[in-house]
């Protein structure tokens, strides 16, 4: 299974963009959004941005994400 994860811009060359999450920085290709700045949050997905959020949805979705691996974490102990 394969997620896409909400990312931040932290820079951006050409099409090319360094995005970043809790510390951890990929390179994305940028070219699927249209008008993304430093600072935008973007949906990764096999190193493409494909849709642009708002800070609040993506941090909602990055609590959503921590839940659902605290809860793994959880049933793996049983």
């Amino acid at each position: 299974m394969c997620l896409a994860i909400p990312m931040k811009i932290v820079s951006i060359d050409g099409t090319l963009g360094t995005v970043e999450i809790g510390g951890i920085r990929r390179k994305a290709d940028l070219s699927m959004v249209d008008n993304v700045k430093t600072g935008d949050y973007v949906v990764i997905h096999a190193g493409f941005a494909i849709s642009v959020m708002n800070e609040e949805e993506a941090m909602s979705t990055l609590d959503l994400f921590e839940e659902i691996a605290k809860k793994g974490e959880e049933l793996d102990r049983q």
